[in-house]
């Protein structure tokens, strides 16, 4: 199933970022997590490094994991340090980070997993920066391509998800705004949000399969800020 993200329309609309806003929340998390100069910070599921950039800009020895191959290099071409690998299986050892961010990555792999791998790679009282999709619907949809809004869950599911993999849920925020202003700006571009997802999927039936989707499933954004209390998860 084809991603989302390879979309050279969803590309071209999201920007180097490829999540809505841009890195507006990325500097929101920096705000609101304070790291010292020098914190060892991983930016998981890194994409094409414009958070990498951006944390090293900020004086924090950061660096990025990313699964897709194209992706990793391109970060790669432009200087930044990056690894190959999946959320869901880190090649990182136990305890060796400061922070972690992860923005609109978390949901494109084994979700839970993944929050489990990035307990274990933070350092006791090290913390967890995380962005991405939500569902505010009764449902997820039925989505026909693999994306984050295919992933979700609600909003209680995200916080139970990162409770259990052994963190304390310190801060979530709703920045679904964000999610409609780029959907706005999909529609003035294409017409409607049908015509945008014929242009991604180039089907009718799955153009239609991914509205109805969005329908059921009424997607939104989340921030949330979590700490790691103790050298185990459960």
């Amino acid at each position: 199933m084809r991603a989302l993200y390879h979309s050279e329309t969803v590309r071209r609309g999201l920007g180097p970022c490829l999540r809505p806003g841009g890195d507006t929340l990325t500097r929101r998390m920096l705000a609101l997590l304070a790291p010292p100069p020098g914190a060892l910070v991983l930016d998981g599921g890194c994409g094409a490094g414009t958070t990498v950039a951006l944390l090293r800009a900020a004086g924090l020895r950061a660096f990025g994991c990313e699964l897709d191959p194209g992706l990793a290099e391109e970060a790669a071409s432009a200087g930044l340090p990056v690894v190959r690998g999946d959320l869901a299986r880190l090649p990182l050892a136990n305890g060796c980070l400061d922070l972690a961010l992860c923005e609109c990555a978390i949901n494109l792999t084994a979700r839970g997993t993944a929050a489990r791998e990035l307990f274990r790679v933070l350092r006791p009282g090290g913390r967890l920066g995380l962005v991405d999709i939500y569902h505010r619907g009764p449902t997820g949809g039925e989505w026909p391509l693999a994306c984050c809004f295919a992933g979700a869950s609600d909003l209680a599911g995200v916080e139970r998800m990162v409770a259990e993999a052994g963190f304390t849920v310190e801060l979530v925020e709703d920045h679904s705004p964000l999610l409609s202003h780029t959907a706005a700006q999909f529609v003035f571009a294409h017409g409607s949000l049908a015509d945008f997802w014929q242009a991604v999927l180039g089907d009718a039936d799955q153009a239609e399969a991914a509205c109805a989707a969005a329908a059921a499933s009424r997607p939104g954004l989340f921030l949330l800020i979590a700490r790691k209390n103790s050298h185990e998860r459960p």
